[in-house]
């Protein structure tokens, strides 16, 4: 099977990884071949096209403690994010995170406000901190900065 990979892990998919996936449950990699952006896998017991048609359009994933597990210091899970109330440093509510997207350099937080959608690029300048803990993120909106 094509896979389209949405991680920055370059051995995700290497033999013996085990993936999680969705309304099909774990599979297990036997081989991959072809380039890291569009590997081809085969999964153990997926043996025809019509078991392989089975997999079409679903997500695979980790599971988040083993995400967890290999994540540099200081960095985020997007997962983690989701949800996460945005506000300035002075406490003022932009909104909350919906989404992540990358966009080059950096990630963007998509933030749901009032009514309007808040892109924050996760850089320094923008976004000050972030506490998994208290649920929070303050931020800066680029347009504050000039």
């Amino acid at each position: 099977m094509r896979v389209d990979p949405r991680t920055d892990v370059p051995d995700r998919f290497a033999p013996g990884a085990v993936l999680l996936c969705d309304d099909v449950g774990p599979l297990t990699v036997e081989t991959v071949r072809g380039e890291l952006g569009q590997p081809i896998v085969r999964f153990e017991g997926i043996n025809s096209r019509e078991a392989a048609e089975r997999l079409k359009d679903r997500l695979l994933r980790v599971t988040r403690e083993h995400s967890r597990a290999r994540i540099a210091p200081g960095s985020f899970l997007w997962a983690d994010l989701v949800g996460i109330a945005v506000e300035t440093p002075d406490g003022l509510r932009l909104g909350t995170v919906r989404d992540l997207l990358r966009a080059g350099g950096a990630d963007i937080l998509i933030v749901d406000g009032d009514g309007a959608e808040l892109l924050l690029p996760m850089i320094e300048g923008v976004v000050r901190s972030i506490d998994l803990v208290e649920r929070r993120i303050v931020a800066v909106p680029q347009e504050e900065l000039k």
